[in-house]
């Protein structure tokens, strides 16, 4: 039987995903896949290991340390710059990460997280991580883009072309639309000679090029390979792009487990599932919009005294510091089993939903034992840094 496990952030994000994920890859023997679902390499999922290794995971699997492969499935936004960026890093530390990537990924360009960082600063926006993800999907639904497969196949000649077209059509429209031309031009060349700079286009040429040497396409079915599958969804429930909620503060994608629950019953039968919903014992949110039981900064310091400095939460220019609430256990448990009834599909598969509550060394006053009664399914806690600090309540 094959074990599938689905790792979901539960509210807002920066909750404990890559810890998650570094637990399940190192708890099964079978060959395992690592499989980025949604998003691109904004999110930032932290591994730290028992021998002193930590890392940030932006376009690599977080079971990555514990040998599993990485997918990119459809809904997954590649990024060859930082593709090739974090594999070297990678390399360095153990090895070059095997990865590969579905045909039908959507792939960002230089000029997409330009206009992104351009118009954050322009509008002094703090609610992006500058990747582009947005004009990406933007773009996408415009039908301003090509699957990434579809870019792999045409030759270096075409695909100079292909991006030259964008840059001087679709993207130059677009600044214009939001007013970035005339901004970039007001004094400030330096901006407008990168954003059409022929050096950029040979740089992100030669990425790509080196991203499909080391990142072979496959289809879907070759999840079927693999005794053990880890989904890893990026952002949390409360971020979600389906959302009616401050659409503009949320990603555009599906953070709950819909999407990957399409993707097991599609390639799996008999398989044993289990959604896993990750928080910290207390509330946290990158950006602008709405939060549950925010806490002042005088509170922050009363109530979570051992959270500052926040070591895995750095911050981003585009984004600003990371926030604080108190997590209310009934409003957890009533979006987990929202998303969980809601997403499940016909039964191919069987499944079970869990929680993993992480930061139980930094704040307590959390009835796990309620909030198990509540989803249904199992709790998972941990109070460090690494997957040995994880137990089963």
């Amino acid at each position: 039987m094959q074990e599938i496990r689905i790792v979901s952030g539960a509210s807002y994000g920066d909750e404990g995903k890559g810890l998650a994920v570094d637990f399940f890859a190192s708890r099964y023997s079978a060959k395992t896949v690592n499989v980025l679902t949604n998003g691109g390499p904004q999110r930032g999922h932290t591994v730290e290991l028992e021998d002193g290794r930590r890392h940030v995971f932006k376009h690599f699997g977080a079971g990555t340390f514990r040998g599993a492969e990485t997918y990119f499935a459809e809904q997954f936004m590649v990024n060859p710059m930082e593709f090739v960026r974090e594999y070297d890093i990678l390399a360095d530390m153990q090895g070059g990460p095997v990865s590969c990537a579905a045909p039908v990924c959507r792939f960002t360009t230089p000029w997409d997280m330009l206009i992104n960082q351009f118009l954050a600063i322009k509008n002094g926006n703090r609610n992006t991580c500058g990747f582009g993800i947005w004009e990406t999907y933007l773009r996408y639904g415009r039908g301003q883009g090509i699957s990434f497969g579809k870019y792999a196949g045409m030759s270096s000649e075409e695909r100079h072309a292909y991006l030259c077209g964008l840059r001087d059509g679709y993207f130059t429209c677009r600044a214009k639309e939001l007013g970035i031309t005339e901004w970039m031009s007001d004094g400030r060349g330096d901006l407008s000679d990168v954003f059409f700079a022929e050096g950029l286009v040979r740089h992100y040429e030669e990425d790509f090029e080196r991203m499909l040497s080391l990142c072979p396409i496959r289809k879907e079915d070759f999840l079927r390979g693999f005794g053990t599958v880890v989904f890893e969804n990026a952002q949390g429930l409360l971020l979600d792009g389906n959302r009616e909620e401050e659409q503009d503060k949320t990603t555009p994608s599906t953070t709950g487990i819909g999407r990957v629950l399409q993707i097991v019953e599609r390639q799996f039968r008999g398989a044993d599932v289990e959604a896993i919903y990750v928080t910290r014992s207390y509330l946290t949110r990158h950006g602008e919009g709405t939060m549950e039981n925010e806490l002042s900064e005088n509170d922050v310091r009363k109530m979570l005294p051992c959270i500052l400095p926040d070591r895995t939460n750095l911050e981003n220019c585009f984004q600003g510091p990371l926030r604080y609430g108190i997590l209310s256990e009934k409003k957890l448990a009533e979006r987990i089993v929202t998303d969980f009834r809601r997403s499940a599909p016909a039964r191919n598969n069987a499944y079970r939903c869990s929680v993993m509550m992480t930061h139980l060394n930094e704040y307590r006053n959390i009835d796990t034992d309620m909030l198990a009664g509540m989803i249904g399914g199992s709790v998972y806690l941990s109070d460090g840094r690494t997957a040995r600090d994880i137990c089963r309540g």
